[in-house]
């Protein structure tokens, strides 16, 4: 039982987590509409991947880390730095012409490593992840076990590939993507601007 309610705790703050608008969940939908949406969950299973180590180090954040509030600020200084060059990218990419190309096999492995690299990028989810598992423990519905620390990583990993898998879902390849991909391409170089501005103004409160 109480693994259950652990999973369910876990699988509701990734999943409210990601579900709002953000790099990982915009691409995959973006990859839905130009290229299908088994390429789609193939990016996904990349990005998840990698949100499953976040999750793992989030915890030993919680129990043997204890980064300072110093050593936070670094992170997120780092990911915002990121975030303004993503956004830069973007925008560049929107305006850059696009010419129709035949998909090559090896493209499945190209996803799945976009993915990893993405996910990798986000560096945001560890503190979050941190902020999660200290507060479930506080609460006394997580322990440091084995168990409760797999449950935890899974629950994480299963809420985030729910609810990218939502936007793939909601698109569906189309053969006018250019347009598309234009406009996903400035709406994510918008959002990885905001993040960065709404970062700098989180980090000087």
């Amino acid at each position: 039982m109480h693994l259950s309610v652990l999973f369910l705790y876990c699988f509701l703050w990734s999943f409210f987590g990601v579900i709002p608008p953000g790099i990982l969940n915009i691409n995959a939908a973006k990859i839905s509409v130009e290229q299908g949406r088994k390429r789609a969950l193939i990016f996904t299973l990349g990005a998840c991947l990698v949100i499953a180590a976040q999750a793992g180090i989030a915890v030993l954040i919680a129990e043997f880390l204890n980064l300072s509030e110093d050593e936070l600020s670094i992170i997120q200084e780092v990911g915002i730095l990121i975030f303004f060059c993503l956004a830069i990218y973007f925008f560049f990419a929107a305006k850059a012409k696009v010419t129709p190309k035949k998909i090559e096999l090896n493209k499945k492995r190209n996803l799945f490593l976009k993915g990893i690299i993405f996910s990798v990028l986000n560096v945001f989810p560890i503190p979050f992840y941190s902020f999660v598992c200290t507060t479930l423990t506080t609460s006394g519905n997580f322990s440091f076990s084995t168990s409760d620390v797999v449950v935890f990583i899974v629950a994480i990993v299963v809420g985030s590939f729910t609810a990218i898998s939502t936007y793939i879902l909601l698109f569906k390849k189309s053969n006018r993507s250019d347009n598309f991909s234009r406009n996903t391409n400035y709406a994510l170089s918008l959002l990885t601007l905001l993040l960065a501005i709404f970062s700098i103004i989180k980090l000087n409160m």
